[in-house]
């Protein structure tokens, strides 16, 4: 089995575009649906309302919206044009879309204009987190809203990789999935980081989520063949072969999670509003 190469955060999430919609992408769908819903409790979405979905992806929050409020007008941004390439498709009405790093949103959108603005699972792929969640402080709206979901703490597909590593090295110790090791994981981190940023009234919630993987054999086809920057990084980083690996991971999935129909994850979700009159936060 070929062991994998190390490419750019950039890089490397357009290779997965193809394949994250249906693996990732349903997972993280569920998370952006729940924030959408704590959103529009906090101020409700309209017509009227001029959403961000910044860091986009390939769409789970853009495609919420458009199901569950589809006069309201979304501007899906990412960094990587292959992501954004299954949201215009789709060609939905009241949606655009437009190539933009979520660091620098204020470069390519005009500030305060935004009622609400999202970023799901993005800030720890970035190296700079508080300067995304400040970008979005800046484009927002007196009064808009941000919503952002980050991964938690849990994450039953590391951890089916560290104790397969670890039954062929039992001194093995997971490394960090996230170009930062030191990436938000926590309500803390994440309250913290908007509150820095110049947000009130701020609510934080963590969730459970299910993988949608059926079986054993999937979820290996996907940890092997997603090309997902995360579980990338693991193999390239185990020196051992990775066929042993994948041997133990079989076993690991059919013995500890229900031959891998029960493949759990975890997010913080947060959400702040821009006081009124408020400018940009240096």
């Amino acid at each position: 089995m070929s062991r994998p190469t190390t490419v750019s955060n950039h890089e490397g999430w357009s290779t997965t575009a193809s394949t994250y919609s249906s693996n990732v992408g349903r997972t993280s769908a569920l998370a952006a649906a729940r924030l959408l819903e704590l959103a529009h409790h906090t101020s409700p979405i309209s017509s009227t309302s001029k959403i961000l979905d910044n860091g986009a992806g390939t769409g789970a929050v853009t495609f919420a919206v458009a199901s569950e409020f589809p006069s309201a007008h979304t501007l899906a941004t990412d960094v990587s044009a292959p992501m954004l390439e299954s949201i215009t498709a789709a060609n939905i009405p009241n949606v655009t879309t437009k190539i933009l790093d979520a660091t620098s949103l204020s470069r390519g959108l005009q500030p305060g204009t935004f009622t609400h603005a999202f970023n799901t699972f993005v800030l720890q792929t970035i190296q700079t987190p508080s300067s995304a969640i400040r970008e979005m402080h800046t484009i927002l709206a007196p009064t808009g809203v941000i919503g952002i979901a980050i991964w938690a703490q849990r994450n039953d597909p590391f951890e089916i990789w560290e104790r397969a590593c670890q039954i062929l090295d039992p001194s093995y110790t997971l490394p960090s999935p996230f170009d930062d090791p030191c990436a938000w994981r926590t309500c803390e981190e994440l309250e913290q980081g908007l509150k820095d940023a110049g947000f009130t009234d701020i609510k934080i919630e963590e969730v459970t989520m299910p993988f949608p993987f059926e079986g054993t054999a999937e979820f290996i086809d996907f940890w092997f063949r997603a090309k997902n920057p995360a579980p990338e990084r693991c193999m390239s980083n185990w020196r051992g072969e990775l066929g042993k690996v994948k041997t133990a991971m079989e076993h690991v999935c059919k013995e500890a999670f229900a031959d891998g129909r029960e493949i759990y994850t975890s997010a913080v979700l947060g959400l702040g509003r821009k006081e009124a009159g408020r400018g940009a936060v240096d």
